[in-house]
């Protein structure tokens, strides 16, 4: 917490709530905080803290999805890494065991690289359901494919089988535009060289989110942009006029959405007037 600059205050969480959110998506490092052998405990003050942050939320009548952010060690490593993950989710599952219904589950943002085709994260997540079913036979499993989770990687995939899954998937295209001059990638951060928002512009927007929306319907899964967002690096008004065409998108075919972030790379908040950002915030709900 704070290494990306940015650290929770609860009353965060009620501008949240004020602002006409439902809900938060709370990324955790749950891996930089466990042991590396069975039983693979958490130490510190590492519960208080989420305890805290989850339970104000909940208290308030926002949704929490609990999210295993930036896991590198299962992308890079999965076979070494596999029991740890699975034994991280027994414990959390066990944690939040009779947890309001309001609390959502994402073992595993974006699984990318050469060892996360298709087969072998479907593989991995029926077992990780399995695992999350035994301490926990109802909580929301929020799942979502290979590729960063993009939602061209939703052709080749399937979700396990089971009751309360629901899929998830993010969203930065143009890639070039959404991370251009973005700061994290230095020499090879893309260059976007015109505004953004022609009509062809907003119509792929629309077909791509349309694309989502249909195979989730097709399969009887509820769907959800799950990130979505322009770096800070992009003038203002170009931010809010991509995001609002994204949101509206969305909200045309029935996805639920979560903007990432809020007073990160991508902020809607002012850490400096502890407001949202007014175009964002019109962008989002005007």
């Amino acid at each position: 917490e704070g290494d990306w600059g940015y650290r929770i205050e609860l009353p965060h969480l009620d501008a949240i709530r004020d602002a006409g959110f439902d809900g938060i998506r709370l990324p955790v490092r749950f891996d930089a905080h466990a042991g590396s052998a069975p039983p693979y405990a958490f130490g510190g003050d590492f519960w208080r803290r989420i305890d805290e942050i989850v339970e104000h939320a909940l208290g308030l009548g926002l949704k929490v999805q609990l999210d295993m952010h930036h896991y590198e060690g299962l992308i890079s490593e999965p076979a070494r890494q596999r029991d740890r993950f699975l034994g991280m989710w027994a414990i959390i599952a066990q944690h939040y065991r009779g947890a309001p219904e309001g609390l959502l589950f994402e073992p595993f943002n974006e699984p990318n690289g050469r060892n996360w085709g298709a087969s072998a994260l479907t593989a991995l997540q029926r077992d990780l359901v399995a695992v999350i079913r035994e301490r926990d036979a109802a909580r929301l499993i929020v799942l979502g494919p290979a590729n960063w989770q993009n939602i061209d990687a939703l052709r080749g995939w399937r979700p396990p089988n089971g009751e309360n899954i629901a899929v998830s998937v993010h969203y930065y295209e143009p890639h070039a535009f959404t991370h251009q001059r973005a700061e994290w990638l230095c020499d090879q951060a893309p260059v976007f060289e015109r505004d953004w928002g022609t009509a062809d512009d907003r119509a792929q927007v629309g077909d791509h989110i349309a694309q989502a929306a249909l195979w989730g319907a097709q399969r009887g899964y509820a769907m959800q942009l799950g990130e979505f967002g322009v770096n800070r690096a992009v003038g203002i008004q170009q931010r809010a006029a991509w995001t609002r065409s994204v949101r509206m998108a969305c909200e045309a075919n029935g996805m639920g959405w979560c903007v990432w972030d809020f007073a990160g790379a991508f902020p809607i908040w002012d850490s400096e007037t502890r407001a949202l950002i007014p175009l964002m915030r019109d962008a989002l709900f005007a």
